[in-house]
């Protein structure tokens, strides 16, 4: 029988696979159509807002013709996303739904989660639970435990560091050096010098917990608290929102209650904060 040459097969992707079956001693081998996919998901996700063609075939250094035929494929299944009106191109819902499984999978974010849920019951409150992402803390899941809140905050929103108690709690438990640029980018926005940010570090530490009251939403009492890895990093952190005022300040039941659970959750888990997270 004469071997089928991978010149007759007009299906590039067939190439590869009789490639992979011919080469099979080589575990390395891969599908290359997969392998662009990937740059361009990769890609998609490091743009900060939906992007234009160009630039997205400029950032992975492909034609736009080409990457144009694998954002139609991407599209179809989801993992990414076409604005009907500008065009522009986005992380579609599956690749959301694939982030939001990935780390539902990490037992102490699941574990941290029915904390959540449970707070949230218990003190007839609103809650979410945060996870450090590359422009701060993201929003990985929400609970409603008392008449929801009317907010914006829905999965995938990175909330702000310095002004809310979600980001104040990453603040004050994550080393400097690992978050240091997004602590600049918001100083020069609200104009707040570096004894500002030291001062609500060390009170939030004292405190421990952070609490704000409608800086966010108004009329709204927030806290917030990390929960830890095995290796003293923080996994996430689970906040409680209520609308009546000062709800979760200190000396306040609430306050009691939601301090309590996180300390004990932490002894259950096992995980333990660093000693000197700024060294870290």
């Amino acid at each position: 029988m004469t071997k089928a040459s991978p010149k007759n097969i007009p299906d590039s992707e067939t190439e590869h696979d009789i490639a992979d079956v011919v080469d099979a001693a080589d575990k390395r081998k891969g599908i290359q159509s997969v392998e662009v996919s990937g740059v361009i998901i990769a890609a998609l996700c490091d743009f900060k807002f939906p992007v234009p063609l160009k630039d997205l075939a400029d950032a992975v250094s492909m034609p736009a013709a080409k990457v144009h035929r694998y954002l139609a494929s991407l599209v179809r299944i989801g993992l990414a996303w076409q604005d009907d009106q500008t065009g522009l191109y986005g992380l579609g819902p599956m690749a959301l739904r694939m982030g939001v499984s990935a780390i539902e999978r990490n037992d102490v974010v699941m574990r941290a989660g029915r904390l959540l849920r449970n707070l949230a019951i218990d003190l007839r409150s609103s809650g979410h639970l945060a996870i450090w992402g590359e422009r701060g803390p993201v929003l990985i899941r929400t609970e409603h435990g008392g008449p929801p809140i009317i907010s914006t905050m829905g999965l995938g929103t990175v909330m702000p560091l310095l002004r809310s108690a979600t980001g104040q709690a990453f603040l004050a438990s994550m080393p400097r050096s690992a978050i240091e640029h997004v602590i600049s980018a918001e100083q020069e926005i609200l104009h707040w010098d570096d004894a500002t940010v030291d001062r609500l570090i060390v009170d939030t530490k004292q405190r421990g917990a952070a609490v704000i009251e409608g800086d966010i939403v108004p009329g709204l009492s927030a806290i917030s608290a990390p929960v830890y890895n095995l290796d003293g990093a923080v996994a996430c952190c689970v906040t409680l929102m209520n609308p009546n005022a000062n709800y979760f300040q200190p000396g306040q039941a609430a306050f009691d209650v939601f301090t309590r659970a996180i300390a004990d959750f932490t002894q259950s888990w096992g995980g333990t904060p660093r000693a000197e997270p700024d060294q870290a």
